[in-house]
């Protein structure tokens, strides 16, 4: 057999049971988000560690969700809520679909959609995101690789992002943390002398 809790069965971070010969994945596990992204990765890991002695930990897995409504909500790492309080001091950067070229051509514009990026306070450190609007399942995928991949807000501003797209407000957003940053430029008068 193999050791079950509240919730369902209790495994390490490499999905290893207390049965050393059983792994488990998915909605099983005691604690995992009964989500079907995260039992295919559950998968993906339990394979890995069980077949041929990885040790990719489950535990680092960062997990988007998505709420298949009118629009899309889609949401990664921590809320504004959760971040308060955990005591993670935070900045937000977002932007409105209302100015989205692909929204307002696919009429859009109009449905309140947003992006918005946290950051740990002081650095570009992206520590969640929430994106409402159409296709935001798609959008949030980006975010999601830069929590994973440690890639800070400052390279997704900087990235190309094909025009006409949603994701272009997840650069928008990007860009806010870019602009909060920039020096006060001389005007015209102050260059010439």
């Amino acid at each position: 057999g193999v050791e079950a809790g509240e919730g369902g069965i209790l495994v390490d971070e490499l999905l290893a049971t207390s049965n050393p010969d059983v792994y488990a994945a998915g909605d099983v596990v005691s604690g995992t988000p009964r989500l079907t992204h995260v039992a295919g990765e559950h998968a993906k890991v339990a394979v890995e560690n069980a077949l041929f002695g990885g040790a990719w930990r489950h535990t680092s897995l960062v997990v988007p969700s998505v709420i298949y409504t009118e629009p899309e909500v889609a949401m990664v790492g921590m809320s504004l809520a959760a971040a308060r309080a955990a005591g993670v001091e935070v900045e937000e950067y977002s932007s409105a679909l209302a100015g989205n070229d692909r929204a307002i051509l696919e009429g859009e514009d109009e449905e309140g959609g947003f992006v918005s990026i946290l950051c740990r306070r002081g650095g570009d450190e992206i520590v969640g995101a929430t994106v409402v609007g159409s296709r935001a399942g798609e959008a949030i995928n980006e975010l999601t690789l830069a929590i994973h991949a440690k890639v800070g807000l400052a390279a997704v501003a900087r990235s190309i992002h094909p025009y006409p797209t949603t994701g272009e407000a997840v650069m928008q957003a990007a860009l806010g943390f870019v602009r909060a940053r920039w020096a006060t430029m001389p005007n015209g008068d102050e260059r010439d002398s």
